[in-house]
């Protein structure tokens, strides 16, 4: 039950246990065309481009900023939480201006606040938002914080790691120039792909920007795999891709409105449940992700300890970050995961604290 790697389905499995295919076969290419589409479904986008390799996450960052701001060129970073900051470390390391507007762990900037440093300097060239931070849980209202970033001409970033395939989120009706996730949350495959869907505004600030200093992280020589996968860049995780083709049908089949009102049902069972059990949010009420809970720990409970005898009940959950370090859990509720998890999850908790003494500071 941590946030990512997520459990699978038990089809994703099976996908993964098939003959390993070719990265130019015709096979693998129509796995592609099929990961393409359903990326834009799950994002909320008619047309933009898909790229999938593989990777990380971060590389996906890293992707994000290298292909849309030069260095020297100013971007601001929108931060609530660990997973934003890294844009920051990203931005400086290529070379870029980096103005960072935060918020207090567990809460969410004010968008008039992200106006006033947009545009009290040079206009940006990036805008980048988390939608949802795994560190702080919370979920980022994307549509009021990109309007500011469009006004200015940004490219607007939005990291849908923890929200992609779990959360709604509406590509072109929100004015997201690029959505970088990847395959391990709530997607429900196992680490080790990269996605980075470009719309037509940072299609054209990358033509515009010519040379890079990048060549696996360049998406102009990516282009032509998308266009047609059977050409060869660099080698598809033909594997991955096959799995995440197949946990997107599982996503079809479930319906996008039903895929995230369970995650919503699964949320609240899981809080209201670990509210009985003396455990609290550590995210403001109003911006709560339905993808994971970051929980303040009961008085007198011992955070490693406390994991450690949930591990030995069976359920593994994650130890908090930053100023959350020590203070509480951070619970998964994403991909594959229903009622059952959640009840069990529920259940393991009861017994660590009812059974094990040694859980207390």
């Amino acid at each position: 039950m941590i946030p990512g790697p997520t459990p699978l389905r038990d089809e994703v499995r099976a996908a993964l246990a098939e003959p390993v295919r070719s990265h130019t076969s015709v096979e693998n290419a129509a796995t592609v065309r099929r990961v393409q589409r359903g990326i834009r479904e799950c994002i909320g986008s008619a047309a933009a481009r898909v790229h999938v390799f593989a990777g990380s996450g971060t590389l996906a960052m890293e992707v994000a900023l290298v292909n849309h701001a030069a260095p020297g060129q100013r971007i601001v970073v929108v931060s609530h939480g660990y997973f934003g900051d890294r844009f920051i470390e990203i931005g400086r390391a290529l070379g870029m201006q980096v103005d960072v507007v935060a918020a207090p762990w567990g809460e969410h900037i004010d968008p008039a606040e992200l106006r006033r440093v947009i545009f009290e300097g040079d206009a940006p060239a990036v805008v980048t938002l988390t939608h949802v931070d795994t560190s702080t849980g919370v979920l980022a209202d994307v549509a009021a914080l990109a309007a500011p970033a469009r006004a200015a001409g940004a490219i607007v970033v939005v990291d849908g790691v923890c929200a992609t395939g779990g959360v709604e989120e509406r590509f072109d009706e929100w004015g997201i120039d690029v959505l970088l996730t990847g395959a391990q949350k709530a997607l429900g495959v196992p680490p080790g792909l990269a996605i980075v869907a470009v719309g037509e505004r940072a299609t054209a600030r990358r033509t515009e920007l010519g040379r890079i200093a990048a060549y696996y992280a360049d998406l102009r020589r990516w282009d032509p795999v998308v266009d047609d996968p059977t050409k060869y860049f660099s080698t598809h995780a033909t594997s991955l891709l096959r799995a995440l083709e197949v946990s997107l049908d599982a996503i079809e089949a479930e319906g996008l409105p039903q895929c995230f009102a369970r995650h919503a049902t699964n949320a609240d069972a899981l809080r209201e449940g670990m509210s009985e059990l003396g455990f609290r949010p550590l995210t403001a009420p109003a911006v709560l992700a339905p993808t994971l809970s970051v929980l303040g720990l009961p008085d007198g409970v011992d955070d490693a300890a406390l994991r450690s005898a949930v591990a030995a009940e069976g359920v593994i959950v994650a130890g908090c970050l930053g100023p959350f370090a020590g203070r509480g859990i951070r619970v998964a509720h994403m991909g594959a995961v229903g009622q059952p998890e959640v009840l069990r999850t529920l259940d393991a908790v009861r017994s660590a604290l009812t059974r094990a003494s040694h859980i207390s500071a």
